[in-house]
């Protein structure tokens, strides 16, 4: 008789004991996933940031090779459109009309658009490159990458692209 009240104890302990670990396995659950929503929006920066870098390194050396304009831009109608960054970007040869896809030119690259979450400016309409690797007139600027821009909680990333052409990668606090 007391060994089966003393059964019966065991097993509505381990209901409870069961209940109390699930609960602290939860807590410690929604900490991580707490964490981790952060994380990936970091990786999502860094890794659209080097796809930009990466085209308009494309965009320079396309240029230089192919002894052309080159162009690197967010089309809207065919034509640049500087409030569309955060939308899919093309390079293309540029051949008619700087800044505008014409029947005559030529698509090299297209990059997919980033996470509607984020957002990505510059304050021109276009980069193009000139044949000796140079951005034409005043295509120099800064790109700025910022995660999540709503709620403006993360630091984001910027590009700069100077005068000589040359592609450099920076933190920035403008978000």
């Amino acid at each position: 008789m007391k060994t089966n009240n003393y059964l019966r104890s065991l097993k509505g302990a381990m209901l409870i004991e069961i209940l109390i670990i699930l609960s602290i396995f939860s807590f410690l659950l929604h900490f991580a996933l707490f964490e981790y929503k952060p994380l990936l929006a970091n990786n999502r920066l860094e890794s659209n940031m080097h796809t930009v870098k990466r085209a308009l390194q494309f965009t320079r050396l396309k240029a230089q090779t192919n002894n052309a304009y080159v162009t690197f831009c967010a089309l809207e109608l065919n034509r640049c459109n500087k409030a569309m960054w955060h939308k899919s970007l093309t390079v293309f040869v540029d051949k008619g009309e700087l800044g505008v896809f014409e029947s005559g030119d030529t698509k090299l690259l297209e990059v997919e658009a980033i996470n509607k979450l984020d957002m990505l400016t510059y304050p021109r309409h276009s980069v193009t490159f000139s044949p000796t690797g140079m951005p034409v007139g005043l295509n120099n600027g800064t790109f700025i990458y910022c995660p999540e821009y709503i709620k403006a909680s993360l630091k984001g990333l910027a590009i700069r692209v100077s005068t000589i052409g040359r592609v450099r990668m920076i933190d920035t606090d403008k978000c």
